[in-house]
């Protein structure tokens, strides 16, 4: 089992790296080609994109993949038939209500100029939420080969795509160059699909999805939705608190939207590279945390493997941050002010990383509904500090990250708590106590 586990998490691991050695590159060249401004503009739509995502996605991998892990493999393909039918209806509901609530979204990020990004944003929904369904059934099938390949094939698309574009319809207006991106990941989102199904195979047409499956998967993904629609939604409130936030402290519309991009667009994408190991970890361990729910010994045992592993990865990736701040900021970014702010933000990197693979295992075990309040509180938290410290001139944007650090912390410690008081490990400890008695009783101690 732990040497299956390796292997799949080594896959998924190197499908991370490239995937997420593309996207980083393509952060460069976005801030290169597009500059501050229209990487802040494309980021405010963005947030409202993810927004979106969040019915189809959030919570559907690991509801597939506990799901599918739990079935004969004669029954898996309904597992997948029911989950294709419910990501169906949730993202035609979703696309509807996109498509009527998007030029108010756009007001209310306060930048008209993001409307054409979200309305490239909208067709993903349905795209993104079946290739969801697709990658959390191969997981359930210990297949992290497929995912991990459409991965490789989906980002390397978006970024040639993303490129071609820039390059010749760029410069033209900001509206245009933040939709461009988007317009490339709607066409690479729909090539993942086609190489989903002609991997993984579509479900028979004669079968008709079954209700109890489909109420099933959305039970398990409700909770993580919820979660994930509360930091979503955060992040979008932040997307729009923020710029005010600076504008308050005496910056111009413009700078403040400049300065959003250099937080969300520059630092951020630098705190997420530890996902590209804990990622693939946190994928692997859900299915695997479940198999070994009724087995305590062996499940303490692995879970504190992966934490060890995730703080690993958090730390290494800290250090490098901080010592090659100055580097990244002058010689990649070609911006200055971003080398004390990655140096302040640098920890969240170990936050992130230890919030990820401890949110994979409170979904192997079926907890999601009791991490969802502290995801509450740490985003209210979050948002609560970003508009008392954003607004004051001698902090601006640190104030903003040092936001951001204290609510991830306050998410992981919530996290901790949930698996520490799990029934799985407290039953094993009681079992424990029972056998440890027994046995003393019998030596006569």
């Amino acid at each position: 089992m732990a040497r299956s586990l390796r292997r799949q998490a080594m896959v998924l691991t190197l499908g991370n790296a490239f995937t997420r050695g593309l996207g980083f590159a393509l952060h460069l060249i976005f801030a290169r080609l597009m500059g501050a401004e229209a990487l802040g503009v494309m980021e405010l739509a963005h947030s409202a994109g993810m927004l979106a995502l969040v019915p189809v996605t959030a919570g559907v991998p690991s509801a597939m993949s506990r799901l599918t892990a739990a079935r004969r493999e004669a029954l898996q393909p309904q597992v997948l038939c029911a989950g294709l039918c419910l990501v169906r209806r949730l993202a035609l509901a979703t696309i509807a209500a996109m498509l009527l609530l998007s030029p108010g979204i756009s007001c209310l990020l306060g930048d008209l100029r993001t409307l054409p990004a979200i309305w490239a944003d909208i067709p993903c929904v349905m795209l993104l939420g079946r290739c969801s369904v697709y990658g959390g059934y191969c997981c359930g099938r210990q297949d992290t080969l497929t995912p991990a390949l459409n991965e490789c094939a989906e980002q390397t698309l978006r970024f040639l795509l993303s490129v071609a574009l820039l390059t010749t319809l760029g410069g033209r207006s900001i509206a245009l160059s933040a939709a461009l991106p988007e317009a490339a990941e709607l066409v690479a989102a729909g090539l993942s699909l086609l190489l989903f199904i002609r991997m993984a195979g579509s479900p028979n047409r004669s079968v008709r999805p079954d209700r109890g499956l489909m109420r099933e998967i959305l039970q398990l993904s409700v909770p993580t939705a919820l979660s994930r629609l509360c930091v979503t939604g955060s992040r979008t409130l932040n997307a729009v608190l923020l710029p005010v936030c600076l504008r308050r402290s005496g910056l111009s519309a413009s700078a403040a939207t400049a300065q959003f991009g250099l937080i969300s667009g520059m630092a951020m994408p630098l705190m997420m590279l530890p996902g590209i190991v804990t990622g693939a970890v946190c994928m692997v361990s859900t299915p695997a945390v479940s198999r070994l729910e009724r087995q305590p010994r062996r499940l303490r045992r692995m879970m504190l493997q992966l934490t060890l592993t995730a703080c690993a990865i958090g730390l290494t990736a800290c250090v490098l941050l901080y010592a090659g701040a100055d580097f990244i900021s002058t010689r990649l970014y070609h911006e200055a002010a971003l080398a004390p702010l990655l140096r302040l933000m640098c920890p969240m990197t170990v936050i992130m990383a230890l919030q990820q693979v401890t949110g994979g295992m409170i979904a192997g075990l079926g907890l999601q509904r009791r991490s969802l309040t502290g995801t509450v509180l740490a985003s209210a938290a979050s948002l609560l500090l970003t508009a008392l410290l954003a607004p004051s001139p001698a902090l601006r944007l640190f104030g903003a990250a040092a936001a951001m650090t204290i609510g991830q912390l306050a998410g992981l410690v919530w996290n901790i708590l949930v698996l520490l008081r799990s029934p799985a490990l407290r039953s094993g400890e009681k079992n424990e106590n029972f056998f440890s008695k027994k046995c003393l009783t019998f030596r006569g101690i």
